[in-house]
């Protein structure tokens, strides 16, 4: 894929635009109903699409130092207009009337650090060796594990199905183009399937098992 991002100033102004860009959309994502069978109001709650945007940030970057510091401008960026929105915005527009919540805020910026470390590590996929084909796999398997999880929920609950097609569609397009990169076929095949499990028992099993178990809760 065509490097696109770099460290100079420019193009960190750019990635922190688009983080802030796709902050305000997701800010007014959640204003959609929630219980609805497409589950717009929850595109943000998911990893799936943090997943697939900054996979995307590691793809287009021209060194470690840059997707790292590109995946947390990105982070950043959203996390500030998500919830700056309704500070600034508020005064305005009575849809985005509300406090800043300065424990989220601090709480999701924290997290951009670990996002941004896990980006650049993502980019030593670069390099001719087998572990590519581990660092291929995880997105790849991540998406499919959390697909897995809410096509149950979707067919249990009738909700997420615009996460369902999200993560399926980021999942076969990712695994496509990485096939033709990996060093090690079978590796990452296998890789694939060990990050699923991982993915899944670790982030999904127990919350899926305890709405399957209290519908009710649900209502």
């Amino acid at each position: 894929m065509k490097i696109a991002l770099k460290t100079t100033p420019k193009s960190c102004l750019i990635i922190f635009a688009i983080g802030i860009a796709v902050g305000c959309i997701c800010r007014l994502a959640d204003y959609f109903p929630a219980e609805t069978v497409w589950g717009f109001s929850s595109i943000q709650t998911l990893l799936g699409f943090w997943i697939i945007t900054n996979t995307m940030i590691v793809l287009l970057s021209s060194s470690c130092l840059c997707a790292g510091l590109s995946s947390f401008l990105y982070m950043f960026g959203m996390t500030l207009s998500f919830y700056g929105s309704k500070a600034i915005l508020g005064n305005f527009i009575p849809l985005f009337s509300g406090e800043f919540n300065t424990g989220l805020f601090l709480m999701f910026t924290i997290a951009a650090i670990p996002c941004a470390i896990a980006a650049a590590i993502l980019y030593l996929w670069n390099q001719d060796r087998i572990f590519n084909s581990v660092l291929y796999a995880l997105p790849v398997g991540a998406l499919l594990a959390e697909a897995f999880a809410t096509t149950i929920f979707l067919f249990a609950f009738h909700r997420y199905l615009f996460q369902v097609f999200m993560d399926l569609v980021g999942a076969v397009v990712f695994a496509i183009v990485f096939w033709k990169k990996v060093k090690s076929r079978k590796v990452y095949i296998f890789s694939i399937g060990m990050t699923f499990a991982v993915f899944y028992f670790l982030m999904w099993h127990k919350e899926l098992m305890f709405w399957l178990q209290n519908p009710e809760l649900l209502a």
